[in-house]
């Protein structure tokens, strides 16, 4: 924690006071376009309503002149949300929020406060502070203090003199010890031989004693610097320490002073949600859970609610200028829900197409040993958390004498080629042709945009390799997120077959496959920069994900002949 993480500048009393409804004009709209229940914040899509008052805001953030900051900056985007509310009198208006802090600041007029307690910050935050940047500083003056400095090119040194005696010492040693070797060789069992060979024993033991001997003359002679090197790093160590205790012990009274409401008149802190670890940093600080406090707080009727992207995207997640997205899940999955407590609330609305023919997946090769079959988008490859359904699930009931189980995965809104096994050896083998990336894959994808011709040196852009990291969004599952330092490599080459005039149809040849590969690949501004068609994780939720698992090669574990299967592409 730093204190720009949670530097307040406005005083929340005073702002409640300030009217931050924006209300719509009767003629425009009409009552029955307003949902009858309040849309669930976690669905894909928005509601209509929603959507409109979303527009309206984005008008206004097209103004570059009203503001100081440069969205089309690198990571200058920022996630935006408007929730529609019915005043006490039956009028209609929306709300604005932005998530964190933007143009460095908490607050800005037209737009709804933080949720935090100016107040009780007050009462802690400055001394935490002001106690940290004295750790800062004692840190900073230990860390680059002339003494420790010397110390350490002292040390390092004497490690590289102590190094180089020790290996002159060791090869010295080792020609020794084949010469004593060689002299053995030709001894025999003489009175002379027998003296011989004491002797060469002697000097074995000799140069034991010897190499021991300058180790420990070389640890003294260390020793007399790491004392009080380790004395100078045993301080940083308490510093560091300490600092880390102050800081965690701060996070948490910050979010105590995070009190969230809903409809009941309940009130809980983010802190409660959290009782076994430490809140997730900016939990609380969303659009979403901003929005539904001040419209409690004001006594104002939520009816329905939209987030979205606005300006360049991150450079580790994928977020597209100008689309909705739904309420992340590692922040406001556990605190959304008590607040909207007390209200009607739809369901959770999914854009992908939930498959319920008991028919598939359809077998497109069965032999003793293993299946092949076509998983239609919908269907999940093997259980979920929520549901049992799923290709394993179906195929096990179709096969109750068999083991099945499948070798790879689909996404649930991929369809194409999956690999079964019936049994656990066979599953064995197939898996580890996985593992050694002899299988070959090949997919169909139709993107959201026109890819262009040429590349900025003119080039063909026809194809290519795309190698970005991947990790999972621990704030944001099941999203993954592009990380130089903990993602896991990951390597897809592609291939355009045609271009429309607002879409592209490509080939995916994943060479590695970790989860959304082709789909991170695919949107990312560092990969292709065209979300794949429908999707709702990284695109936009219009129908299907067009992806396709069309092509599969892989040597058959028992025949040992090469088996090629290919399913026509279903869109």
């Amino acid at each position: 924690m730093t204190a720009t993480h949670v530097r307040i500048i406005f005083n929340n009393n005073e702002h409640l006071n300030m009217c931050c409804i924006k209300y719509f004009s009767p003629s425009v709209l009409l009552p029955d376009t307003l949902p009858q229940r309040f849309p669930s914040p976690f669905s894909n899509i928005p509601h209509s309503v929603a959507q409109f008052a979303a527009l309206e805001l984005q008008r206004l953030l097209s103004n570059p002149v009203a503001w100081s900051h440069d969205f089309a900056a690198p990571a200058g985007g920022k996630m935006f949300g408007v929730l529609v509310v019915r005043d006490a009198d039956g009028r209609i208006g929306y709300l604005s929020a932005f998530s964190g802090m933007l143009a460095g600041e908490w607050c800005l007029p037209g737009f709804v406060p933080p949720i935090f307690d100016q107040q009780m910050l007050d009462a802690f935050l400055p001394d935490g502070e002001a106690r940290l940047y004295e750790y800062e500083m004692q840190l900073d003056e230990l860390e680059c203090s002339p003494e420790l400095m010397e110390l350490n090119e002292q040390i390092d040194a004497l490690q590289q003199q102590r190094d180089v005696e020790i290996s002159l010492l060791v090869a010295s040693h080792q020609e020794r010890k084949t010469r004593r070797k060689h002299l053995r060789s030709s001894l025999n069992s003489s009175p002379e031989s027998k003296a011989q060979l004491i002797k060469l024993s002697f000097e074995s033991q000799q140069d034991k004693r010897e190499r021991r001997v300058l180790q420990d003359e070389w640890c003294n002679r260390l020793a007399t610097i790491e004392e009080p090197l380790a004395h100078i790093e045993s301080q940083i160590i308490a510093l560091k320490r300490a600092r880390s205790q102050l800081s965690n012990r701060l996070h948490r009274q910050v979010f105590k002073a995070y009190r969230l409401t809903n409809q009941l008149g309940e009130e809980k802190t983010v802190s409660a949600f959290f009782e076994t670890r430490l809140p997730p940093g900016g939990t609380g600080d969303c659009a979403a859970p901003k929005l539904l406090q001040y419209a409690h707080q004001q006594r104002l009727t939520p009816l329905a609610m939209a987030e979205f992207w606005w300006g360049a995207s991150p450079d580790d997640g994928i977020r597209h200028h100008g689309n909705y997205y739904p309420a992340c899940r590692g922040k406001c999955h556990l605190i959304l829900p008590f607040m909207l407590k007390g209200m009607a609330v739809m369901p959770r609305m999914m854009t992908s197409q939930v498959f319920s023919d008991d028919s598939a997946p359809e077998i497109v090769y069965e032999d003793d040993e293993l299946l092949v079959v076509n998983k239609p988008s919908g269907l999940l490859s093997v259980p979920g958390k929520e549901t049992r359904d799923s290709v394993q699930e179906r195929l096990r009931q179709r096969y109750p004498e068999h083991d099945v189980m499948l070798v790879h995965r689909l996404d649930m809104s991929t369809s194409g080629l999956l690999l079964v096994a019936k049994q656990r050896v066979i599953h064995k083998a197939l898996q580890r042709q996985f593992i050694e990336r002899t299988v070959e894959k090949r997919y169909v994808a139709v993107l959201s945009k026109r890819l262009p011709e040429l590349t900025q040196d003119g080039a063909a852009f026809d194809g290519g390799s795309i190698e970005l990291p991947l990790r999972v969004d621990i704030d944001d599952r099941p999203r993954q997120i592009v990380c130089d330092t903990y993602g896991k490599r990951a390597l897809t080459r592609w291939q355009v077959i045609k271009r429309g005039k607002q879409t592209t149809h490509v080939y995916f040849y994943p060479h590695t496959g970790r989860t959304h590969q082709l789909r991170i690949h695919a949107a990312h501004q560092d990969g292709l920069d065209a979300p794949i068609y429908g999707d709702e994780l990284y695109g936009e939720s219009v129908g299907r994900l067009l992806l396709h698992a069309e092509r599969l090669c892989f040597d058959h574990p028992v025949s040992l002949r090469r088996i090629e299967m290919i399913i026509p592409v279903p869109f």
